[in-house]
């Protein structure tokens, strides 16, 4: 009899769970970071190639944390797009030629564009994001522009920073400092939003900040858009934005909630 009862309300809990699971909505996880420090824009490569080290050494939530260069770069985020974890590229001030043809030659559909809005995310220090490539600067302005699908600029020379309540929460590194190309609020509109932001200088022009897309998962991130290798912490600055808020956002990865009532139900029957 004791087990006649157990079975049925084994029964009622796995009906429960088939009719609750449909209704729930899991964003996809933190995944891995791709650094790329072969080149760089606004400041040396031997700098950028320090920061990204300090940043793979310091980072403890993405699953993995590779150094890339731009021939391997390309095929690691068709690798890695809709794949159902949230992966992370950096860069810092030049984008790879293999993501991103020089001079706008794709601009719907490229490697990153796809990358982006497979739900993951680009961060950038140094140059305008999207900007500089092979060729200098061979993107402009439209590289964003083409990115967002919306008309955005980063022209903000001498704006004066200071960390915000969230910047004080997830970066404490972030210390205030002068931008020259920061998101304008004002220009992020409809799929994008502006998600988190870690400094800004009280009207609108927004760095460190993370956009987000609505409608695809898709984040881009900026932090020390300013030139020069005078010892900004770059690299301690993005692992913060990665660890305490990325994380926070993501969470980690996790057994699929259809594996876990198979598992369960299985284990259930097993008992008869």
């Amino acid at each position: 009899m004791r087990k006649l009862i157990f079975f049925a309300i084994a029964i009622t809990v796995y009906s429960a769970a088939i009719v609750v699971l449909p209704s729930i909505s899991v964003s996809a996880p933190m995944g891995e970071v791709a650094i790329f420090t072969e080149q760089a824009g606004w400041m040396g490569q031997p700098a950028a190639a320090r920061e990204g080290l300090e940043m793979k050494d310091m980072l403890k939530t993405p699953t993995d944390v590779v150094i890339l260069t731009d021939k391997e770069i390309g095929k690691w985020a068709e690798d890695h797009t809709d794949n159902g974890v949230s992966d992370i590229i950096v860069t810092f001030g030049w984008f790879p030629t293999t993501l991103y043809t020089p001079g706008n030659a794709d601009p719907d559909g490229s490697i990153a564009e796809e990358f982006l809005e497979g739900g993951n995310v680009i961060l950038n220090t140094a140059d305008y994001i999207f900007y500089v490539t092979q060729g200098g600067g061979a993107n402009g302005e439209t590289g964003l522009k083409n990115m967002m699908d919306i008309n955005a600029d980063m022209w903000a020379d001498g704006t004066a920073i200071k960390p915000t309540a969230d910047g004080k929460k997830y970066t404490p590194t972030l210390k205030a400092f002068t931008s020259a190309r920061t998101f304008k609020e004002a220009q992020i509109v409809d799929p994008w939003e502006v998600e988190v932001v870690f400094g800004d200088n009280g009207a609108g022009f927004l760095d460190p900040a993370i956009v987000y897309d609505t409608e695809t998962d898709g984040r881009i991130g900026i932090a020390y858009q300013v030139p020069g290798d005078d010892n900004l912490p770059r690299g301690e600055l993005f692992t913060e934005m990665i660890d305490n808020y990325l994380f926070e956002v993501l969470g980690p990865q996790s057994v699929d909630p259809n594996q876990k009532v198979a598992t369960t139900w299985g284990h259930l029957k097993s008992k008869f």
